[in-house]
């Protein structure tokens, strides 16, 4: 649960954070008659005296301006606003392409109007994020709203529909559905099939291993009692984890150690059933169940997170929310739910293509691995790998050079596990950053 969240709410927040920084020195384009507008006789020196960019916008189309400057403006080509929460995304969403003209500025600007009225965006140094919007109209003014969000909600006010953002429609919509969610009380044999399935995941020796190495990581049926994982490098040996196990192989604790530093995590039982995941006096997580499905609840800082878990067809998929407490944080609540496609897991954030991951059969070699990531629609990163049996204790690990689906393989070996006698892992020999590693693993067993 944490993982995928983490993953999450940390690209949201960065997001905002780079806005908010953005904010730290805010000034107010110049105004004559509407709090913004000044003629364009009276800037015209300052034009002359700083580099900026002219806009001249005619009568007769509907125009919203989505402006967000700073002093790093135009300075990159990474367009932080370029994802399916953004404003953009929700005008285009609630305004036909012919119906609304929607220019973004984000570097210093003077824009000038055909009804000789301009808005003054060009106070070098300075941040500003509003929204403009006019009517095409000669005989209107340019209406102006300081912020970032609810850009559809100030365009539908001019122009008087009576149209909402989605992150607000869908608000209200995920907190009704996480409060049945929290509610639910249903234990049955299903329950327990399904907590199995998710504790699976959280004895891994290796902190966020990676789906294709999954299958070689499957519990035997050796009774262990605990494992421990160490990092070997360069002959200096550094722990990892370590992990303590009842005997009906579900964890107690799980030590994670990183720069010296011991995160430890306590799993809470009543009734052979998962209640409560705990660090030191604080509650990580709460869990509740629904027949077949394993329900997290949590919190941390101004967001509370849910995470629904079920098998499908043998598979687990799990959907999440992470909800800020405060409505007028809603743009950054987060829907994240995976599905099965063509033989392939694909993970939707926001009803938007996030990753997709495809596997040949787990148990035939060579096993095929192929992980794609999306932005805006198109591929960020393709990444293909293969697992070779060499005998039933050795396991070859390569990466392909391909960098997408239509490129022709070129298989390296990138690293071999060993396993032991119960068929456990019990070292992963590779090669990183040209520096030769191992991870060496300890188990030990219940008689």
């Amino acid at each position: 649960m944490k993982h995928l969240l983490s993953i999450i709410i940390i690209l949201t927040l960065s997001f905002q954070a780079f806005s908010q920084k953005k904010q730290q020195k805010k000034t107010k384009s110049k105004a004559n008659d509407n709090a913004q507008i000044e003629m364009i006789q009276e800037a015209m020196p300052k034009m002359a005296a700083t580099e900026i960019d002219t806009l001249h916008i005619y009568k007769g189309k509907r125009y919203v301006f989505l402006v967000d400057v700073n002093k790093y403006s135009g300075q990159s080509d990474v367009d932080y606003a370029s994802n399916n929460n953004s404003e953009e995304a929700e005008l285009r969403r609630n305004f036909a392409k012919d119906e609304l003209e929607i220019i973004k500025i984000h570097r210093y600007s003077y824009v000038i109007f055909e009804n000789k009225k301009t808005l003054d965006i060009s106070s070098d140094g300075d941040s500003y994020q509003a929204f403009a919007y006019w009517s095409g109209k000669l005989g209107d003014n340019i209406e102006v709203q300081e912020g970032t969000r609810m850009a559809t909600e100030f365009v539908s006010k001019n122009i008087g529909v009576n149209k909402e953002s989605s992150y607000n429609l869908n608000a209200i919509k995920y907190k009704k559905e996480v409060a049945i969610l929290e509610n639910k009380n249903k234990i049955t044999s299903k329950s327990k099939e399904v907590m199995k399935a998710v504790l699976s995941k959280y004895i891994f020796p290796i902190n966020k291993l990676k789906d294709d190495d999954v299958i070689l990581f499957k519990q035997s049926n050796a009774k262990i009692k605990t494992i421990n994982s160490y990092l070997v490098e360069n002959g200096k040996e550094t722990r990892l984890r370590t992990i303590l196990l009842n005997e009906n192989g579900l964890p107690i604790t799980t030590t994670n150690y990183d720069k010296k530093e011991e995160r430890k995590t306590n799993y809470i039982y009543k009734d052979d059933l998962l209640i409560k995941i705990m660090s030191d006096d604080r509650v990580l997580s709460s869990i509740n169940y629904d027949d077949g499905k394993m329900i997290f609840s949590g919190s941390f800082g101004d967001a509370n997170e849910t995470e629904v878990n079920w098998l499908e067809n043998g598979v687990l998929l799990k959907k999440s929310y992470i909800l800020m407490s405060d409505n007028k944080s809603s743009h950054m609540n987060t829907f994240a739910e995976e599905k099965i496609e063509n033989d392939c897991n694909l993970l939707y954030i926001n009803n938007v293509l996030w990753t997709k991951n495809c596997s040949t059969k787990k148990n035939v070699f060579p096993f095929i691995h192929k992980y794609t990531s999306y932005q805006d629609e198109k591929v960020l990163q393709f990444r293909k790998s293969k697992l070779e049996k060499k005998d039933d204790k050795t396991f070859e690990k390569y990466y392909s050079d391909a960098e997408s689906e239509d490129q022709k393989d070129n298989f390296k070996l990138f690293g071999t596990f060993f396993l032991n006698e119960y068929n456990l892992v019990s070292s992963y020999n590779f090669t990183k950053d040209k520096t030769n590693r191992i991870v060496k693993i300890e188990y030990t067993y219940y008689q």
